[in-house]
């Protein structure tokens, strides 16, 4: 009856350590457009190693510009972050520039700032 009880507490605690960010790596997208261009950014999230809060962040993003109604070549562009899980405000805090990424467990979905990015 011991060990059914040790067994039954573990489950739950590995449940609820797993609920808190495993959910948070995967692959994200999210699109800005306004009358001078518009921005498509790719997020992928990942755990580089098996610290409890940590996230590696990799930002692919691609910039079409408009002046004058006319499109102004593209750009591209790839930055790294990395990023501290706060599970209970559930907000991951870049560490460099100060970047602060809500995460929405319901729609799955991280945002930054007004950029909205969905996960696939």
């Amino acid at each position: 009856m011991k060990y059914l009880i040790i067994c039954i507490a573990l489950f739950i605690v590995s449940c609820n350590t797993m609920h808190s960010d495993s959910n948070l790596a995967g692959i994200y997208v999210g699109l800005q457009e306004n009358e001078y261009g518009w921005t498509a950014d790719t997020l992928i999230v990942s755990k580089p190693n098996d610290g409890e809060r940590i996230f590696q962040i990799l930002r692919h993003a691609g910039l079409v510009k408009f002046s004058k109604g006319k499109k102004l070549p593209s750009q591209f562009f790839t930055e790294v972050w990395i990023a501290d899980y706060d599970a209970a405000k559930e907000t991951l805090f870049e560490l460099k520039y100060g970047k602060i990424l809500i995460w929405d467990r319901a729609n799955e979905s991280l945002q930054l700032g007004n950029t909205h990015y969905k996960r696939l």
